[in-house]
């Protein structure tokens, strides 16, 4: 993969607005590592503090048309930015793709399969919470019209690596819907890994796949540079392993929630699992 999308918007996340700060700063971050490359980057309207405070799902579908207008047709790698951007990153390559069953193998503490309403019930309110559900046609309706493929996504075609905090709502809703999840505890050993990696692929066969790699999905003793940490996480061999099995064979990649802070050992990883996937061609 050669291109490269950065997107500098973190305002879909955590219950408290984190204006132009947190993972809207990962792009120029990594852009600094890998500066020769094809990078696009898509730039978050200027902060409107009232559309914040009282339409937080108004203001990120800004930046959702954006993402879906600006989305390369060709494979490539996308830097967030909050999670939330995965829904219109995702929206824009299903619908590209209106007549193939794309899935997408979701590495990630959380499960994100909220609807604005059980988010704001249950947990921060926080679009970034809602990004998942959203692509299966439960969503803000703002967002929905952004979508030709209706439902992008469907629950037999996500594929989840690492969730280990996730409310009610979510939980039952996976559950309901058989679908696919191996959490952190899952997750221990190398053989671990495999059985997991395999096993995906195996149900996966030939449909073409997206990969969403959130760094909260690493444990924060390891990783500490995101906004919010969950501690019993994958270890970084872990991380590794997912990021070398998949990404030779996704369609197109996504690194999200990275909030630099010169904190080096991140930075070393991020450089080292971006790289990966920049070279995995």
């Amino acid at each position: 993969m050669k291109h490269i999308m950065g997107i500098e918007y973190g305002r879909g996340a955590t219950a408290v607005v984190v204006v132009n700060g947190g993972p809207a700063l990962a792009p120029a971050a990594v852009k600094k590592m890998y500066p020769n490359f094809d990078w696009t980057t898509v730039v978050a309207d200027a902060y409107d503090a009232d559309l914040c405070a009282h339409d937080r799902f108004g203001d990120c579908f800004q930046i959702q048309k954006k993402i879906v207008a600006a989305t390369p047709d060709e494979p490539h790698l996308m830097i967030g930015g909050d999670h939330s951007v995965n829904f219109g990153h995702f929206t824009a390559l299903a619908n590209k793709l209106p007549d193939e069953d794309l899935c997408l193998i979701y590495i990630d503490a959380h499960l994100d399969i909220h609807t604005p309403e059980s988010s704001r019930a249950q947990a921060s309110g926080a679009p970034h919470g809602t990004n998942i559900r959203a692509l299966m046609g439960d969503g803000d309706a703002r967002w929905l019209s952004l979508q030709t493929k209706r439902p992008a996504l469907r629950p037999e075609n996500i594929f989840y690596l690492g969730a280990r905090s996730y409310e009610p709502a979510e939980i039952n809703f996976v559950r309901e819907h058989n679908i696919y999840m191996r959490s952190s505890a899952d997750l221990q050993t190398p053989d671990d890994w495999v059985y997991a990696a395999d096993e995906i692929l195996h149900r996966l066969g030939t449909r073409p796949y997206v990969v969403s790699f959130d760094f909260d999905a690493i444990d924060p003793n390891i990783f500490p540079d995101v906004l919010v940490p969950e501690k019993n996480g994958l270890s970084a061999q872990a991380a590794e392993y997912f990021i070398r099995k998949f990404a030779p064979d996704a369609h197109s990649f996504e690194f999200v929630e990275y909030a630099p802070s010169g904190n080096a050992a991140c930075t070393e990883i991020v450089k080292k699992f971006v790289g990966i996937v920049l070279d995995s061609d």
